[in-house]
């Protein structure tokens, strides 16, 4: 399982990107971003620009725009972060299969994307089936959260920025990605810095 940053509930663009750049400089997987219709890609963009690794998930409107222009406007931020894009689409399961097959280089209705993403497949998911959780900032409380989240066999998650992003790189990240992950590891790089 991969945990990322939930960054929607951040009001303050510059405070968004500073918590993307520290995910990006302590190796988490991706942050989650949206907003007003339209507006969505143009954030995940500015964040494209300040970080170097981690994936930008956009959460996009479905109802509101036009598969067609999803689909070009996440083939362009794919290309703008190298190949970083991800994308969770709020619509019925036609429109996000409309995005998701333009996204993977179909021709729909005629119609083909022009770019095409940069990536061999961006990945697409229903909005729906977006993971999140608040954590508590209790380690042992946010270990078990993880650790459930794990056994129900969840792929991803995204969480509400915590107190510390360098306890989530260290100690729930890890433990989310390997389920034995030894605990002296993280320790050990809290006494570090």
């Amino acid at each position: 399982m991969r945990l990322g940053l939930d960054l929607r509930s951040v009001p303050d663009p510059e405070q968004r990107e500073a918590l993307a750049v520290e995910a990006d400089r302590l190796g988490l997987w991706a942050v989650l971003v949206g907003g007003a219709a339209g507006t969505e890609v143009a954030e995940a963009a500015a964040l494209a620009t300040a970080t170097d690794h981690i994936h930008l998930a956009v959460l996009l409107d479905g109802t509101a725009t036009h598969p067609l222009t999803l689909a070009e406007e996440i083939a362009v931020l794919d290309h703008l972060s190298a190949r970083r894009a991800l994308a969770l689409v709020d619509g019925p399961p036609s429109v996000v299969e409309h995005v998701d097959s333009l996204l993977a280089g179909r021709v729909v209705d005629g119609v083909a994307l022009t770019p095409p993403p940069a990536q061999t497949r961006v990945p697409v998911w229903p909005a729906d089936e977006l993971d999140t959780i608040q954590l508590t900032g209790d380690l042992d409380t946010d270990r078990r959260l993880v650790d459930d989240a794990r056994r129900q066999g969840h792929t991803h998650r995204f969480v509400t920025p915590p107190s510390s992003l360098a306890v989530l790189a260290r100690h729930l990240a890890p433990r989310a990605a390997v389920p034995d992950f030894p605990q002296m590891v993280a320790d050990l790089a809290d006494r570090i810095g």
